[in-house]
C-alpha cells in the first residue's frame, strides 16, 4: 500500500480528537460553537482556527508524538492548540496553572516537551523554572489577560504567529487511534505527579457516554468553568463541541460571573463541585439574577449535602440532578447517579457509565459479596494507557486487567455503588477504622457548616486522631463544642473529631476542581501541631 493510500485508509476510519470541530464544522458551521471573553466562535471559525494552530506547530518543527507543554488559564488560544495539536498527532500536556516553579520543571522535564507555552500572567514563575529546562526547544508566551507582557527575550509569541497564519487548510497526517492525544499529570496528593496517558480512542469512549448518560442534547449551552488541564473540563468540550452545543468559557472559576453568565447566555447546564453549589445562593444579588433557563445540574468531586439539594430544588423545581464519579485515569469515566433516582439515592454515586464495569476488590483482588467495603476497579475502552515512563507502576494500577482506582466503595442490592473513602483517607484511630468521608458527611448536615475536611493527624495516643477542619457560612459563629456534641449524636464515639478547626475557605489548599489537597492539609496541619 502506497503512503497516500495508507493517508486515505487511516483517515477514513480513525478516531482522532482532531475531526471532532471539523466533523461539528460540515453539521453546524454558522451555530455558535464557543462564547469567552464577549467572542462568539461559530463552529466553522472553531475548525479553521484549530487548522491554523496545527499548521503553526508544523512550521515550528512539531512532529507526530512531539509533547507540548501548556500552562494557562482557560482560553481559545489553548482549545485551538489542543485540537490542532491533535490533527497533526501531536500531544498536549497541560500544566495546573497554580503549580510553583519546582513543580512546573518536574513534569514539562518528565513529559519531554519540546514545545512550552505560557499565559502572560503566569510568565514570572515560569521564567525561574526555565533555565533547568533544557530539553524544551522554544519557550512561548500566550497573551490573555496581560497584552501588554513583555515576551522574554528568545520566546515565540503565539498569538503572533497564530495570526499570521493564513493557511487553513486540514492538515493531513496518519495517525492511531490508540495514541497518546493528551499526557495529564496527576495532582500529586498522595506523592509525585504521575503523567496519565490518555488516547484519541479513550476519549471517543467518553463521548458515547455523554448523551447516554449525561442527557447533552444540541439546544443545551454549558457554562464551562473546569479549568481545561482537568480531565473533566476536556471531556466537556469534546462533548459540546461534538453535539453541536453552545460552551460558555469561563477564564477560571468566578462566582458572580457564573451567576452574569448563566442569565446573559441562557445556560442550561451546569458542572460543579458541591462546594460552588453552596457558596454560590451567598453572592450579593443572588435573588436579582435570572437563571430559569438551568435546566440540567451536576454535581462532582463529593455527594451532594441534602440541604444544599433542598435549598436548589427550591429554586429550580423542573431541573435534573446528576452526580458524577470518574478519574484521569478511567478517562473521566466511571458512574453517574441519574435524575429518577437522585434524591432516592442521593448518598450514593450511581450506576456505572455507559461501557464501564465497575467491581468491588478485597486486598488480594478478589471481588467481595454485595454490601461489603473494598477497591473500587474498572475496566473499559475510556481506561488510560497507562503512566508515562512508570511501567511498574502502570503494571501495579492496571494489574490483572482491572483499574484500580484507590478508592473505597461497595455497592447496595439495587446495583448502586457508594464512595466511601480514598485508600489513603481511611484513618487508623485507636485500632479502628474511620473513613473521613463518613465523618464529613455527618458534619456537613451541621447548618453552619459550609465545607469540611477530616483527616488522621499524629497522635500519641490514638495512633491518627480524627480531626476536622470546618469552614462556617459566611457571617455565621460555631464552636468546637458544637461541632463534637453534634457528632456525637450521630457517629460511634471512635468517629467523633478528636479536634475542631477552622479556617476560611481561601485558607483551604483546594484545587481549581474544588478538590481538596488532604496531604497537604495534613502536612500543614501536623506542622502546627
Amino acid at each position: 500500500m502506497s503512503g497516500n493510500e495508507s493517508l486515505e485508509r487511516n483517515i477514513l476510519r480513525r478516531f482522532n480528537i482532531g475531526d471532532v470541530p471539523r466533523r461539528s464544522a460540515a453539521k453546524y458551521p454558522d451555530l455558535t460553537s464557543l462564547v469567552f471573553m464577549g467572542q462568539k466562535i461559530t463552529f466553522a471559525e472553531l475548525n479553521r482556527n484549530c487548522c491554523r494552530m496545527a499548521h503553526v506547530f508544523e512550521k515550528l518543527g512539531a512532529k507526530k508524538g512531539d509533547r507540548i507543554s501548556f500552562i494557562t488559564h482557560n482560553c481559545l488560544t489553548y482549545i485551538y492548540s489542543w485540537l490542532g495539536a491533535c490533527k497533526i498527532g501531536c500531544i498536549v500536556n497541560p500544566l495546573n496553572f497554580m503549580l510553583k516553579p519546582n513543580e512546573i520543571e518536574y513534569i514539562v522535564s518528565d513529559a519531554g516537551s519540546r514545545f512550552f507555552f505560557v499565559e502572560d500572567v503566569l510568565v514570572p514563575q515560569v521564567q525561574k523554572a526555565a533555565p533547568n529546562l533544557t530539553h524544551v526547544e522554544k519557550l512561548g508566551i500566550i497573551h490573555i489577560n496581560a497584552p501588554d507582557t513583555e515576551v522574554p527575550e528568545g520566546w515565540l509569541n503565539l498569538n503572533e504567529l497564530f495570526a499570521s497564519e493564513t493557511d487553513v487548510s486540514e492538515p493531513m497526517v496518519e495517525t492511531g487511534d490508540d495514541d497518546m492525544c493528551s499526557l495529564m499529570y496527576t495532582s500529586g496528593t498522595e506523592a509525585l505527579p504521575k503523567g496519565v496517558m490518555n488516547t484519541h480512542r479513550s476519549f471517543f469512549n467518553t463521548l458515547l457516554s455523554g448523551a447516554a448518560d449525561l442527557n447533552i442534547r444540541k439546544d443545551d449551552a454549558a457554562l464551562l468553568s473546569i479549568p481545561l488541564y482537568h480531565i473533566a473540563g476536556k471531556y466537556l468540550l469534546l462533548e459540546f463541541i461534538n453535539l453541536g452545543c453552545k460552551l460558555v468559557l469561563e477564564y477560571a472559576p468566578n462566582p458572580m460571573e457564573i451567576l452574569e453568565l448563566t442569565q446573559s447566555e441562557k445556560v442550561t447546564y451546569w458542572v460543579y463541585p458541591p462546594t460552588l453549589y453552596q457558596i454560590l445562593p451567598s453572592m450579593p444579588d443572588f435573588d436579582s439574577y435570572d437563571l430559569s433557563s438551568l435546566r440540567k445540574l451536576v454535581s462532582f468531586g463529593a455527594v451532594m449535602p441534602v440541604p444544599i439539594l433542598e435549598q436548589w430544588k427550591k429554586l429550580l423545581p423542573d431541573s435534573e440532578w446528576r452526580n458524577y464519579y470518574g478519574q484521569t485515569e478511567s478517562g473521566p469515566l466511571g458512574s453517574t447517579l441519574q435524575p429518577d433516582d437522585f434524591e432516592r439515592k442521593i448518598d450514593t454515586i450511581g450506576t456505572p457509565h455507559t461501557g464501564v464495569e465497575i467491581k468491588i476488590f478485597d486486598d488480594e483482588d478478589n471481588e467481595v459479596p454485595v454490601g461489603q467495603m473494598g477497591e473500587i476497579v474498572m475496566r473499559g475502552p475510556s481506561v488510560m494507557k497507562g503512566y508515562y515512563n512508570l511501567e511498574e507502576k502502570t503494571a501495579e494500577t492496571l494489574r490483572g486487567g482491572w483499574l484500580h482506582t484507590g478508592d473505597l466503595g461497595k455497592f447496595d442490592e439495587e446495583g448502586f455503588l457508594y464512595f466511601l473513602d480514598r485508600k489513603k483517607d481511611m484513618i487508623k484511630s485507636g485500632g479502628e477504622n474511620v473513613a473521613s468521608k463518613e465523618v464529613e458527611d455527618v458534619l456537613y448536615q451541621h447548618e453552619k457548616v459550609m465545607q469540611v475536611a477530616v483527616v488522621g493527624l499524629p497522635d500519641d495516643y490514638w495512633i491518627e486522631m480524627v480531626s476536622a477542619v470546618i469552614v462556617p457560612y459566611p457571617g455565621v459563629e460555631v464552636t468546637e463544642e458544637e461541632i463534637v456534641a453534634f457528632a456525637k449524636e450521630n457517629l460511634a464515639g471512635y468517629k467523633v473529631p478528636k479536634k475542631v478547626m477552622f479556617m476560611a475557605m481561601e485558607e483551604l489548599p483546594v484545587l481549581p476542581s474544588g478538590k481538596i489537597l488532604k496531604r497537604e492539609l495534613r502536612e500543614r496541619l501536623s506542622q502546627q501541631q
